[in-house]
């Protein structure tokens, strides 16, 4: 009997062996196809990580560059402010000096010497226009020496200053302070910014 407990005993070890190798071949297919599977999963899990975090960074890059693009334009806006206030402030100075030019003695000599300069490049009779209220400026400017015949009327600008017609000629001289105003804002448009350029 001891034979055949051996050969049953050898015959067990056998079958186990086998078996436990066959165990183990199955136990490293589940483990390999069970990393790869994991591989997989893991792989796609990155890829959808990957286009997530491209996606927000996409949507924060988008999002900062709106909110610069708004805090840029504010900042221009209050800098155009600005400038047109200061614009504003300069023009009110200049008006406001130039009200209180026109009631100083240095006024009538004023229109006389640019009357004189005028009268000198019309070779016709002229109309000079002034303001109503510097119509007395008139006896004093009709003593100005010339070949030909001034004649006055009112003109529609308000600072000051004259303006020259010659119909004969079709020529015409502006020197109002009007005039030099509206150059003077156009300036400070160009200058500071004001004006769009199109």
């Amino acid at each position: 009997m001891g034979s055949a407990e051996e050969k049953l005993q050898h015959f067990k070890d056998v079958i186990l062996t086998d078996a436990w190798r066959e165990v183990d071949a199955i136990n490293q297919e589940i483990e390999s196809e069970s990393k790869e599977v994991m591989s997989a999963a893991d792989d796609e899990a990155l890829t959808e990580a990957f286009r997530y975090i491209k996606a927000e960074i996409a949507h924060i890059e988008a999002d900062c560059g709106r909110r610069l693009s708004h805090a840029v334009m504010a900042n221009k806006r209050e800098i155009f402010l600005r400038r047109e206030a200061m614009a504003d402030e300069v023009m009110a100075a200049v008006q406001e000096r130039l009200e209180a030019f026109t009631q100083t003695p240095g006024y009538a000599a004023y229109l006389e010497t640019v009357l004189a300069k005028l009268l000198k490049s019309f070779d016709r009779d002229v109309t000079v226009c002034l303001r109503p209220e510097d119509r007395h400026f008139s006896e004093t400017l009709t003593k100005l020496p010339t070949r030909h015949t001034v004649t006055f009327f009112d003109g529609t600008f308000s600072l000051g200053g004259l303006e020259v017609y010659c119909t004969q000629r079709n020529r015409h001289a502006d020197a109002t302070f009007d005039t030099r105003m509206l150059e003077l804002r156009e300036h400070f448009s160009e200058m500071f910014g004001l004006k769009v350029e199109e």
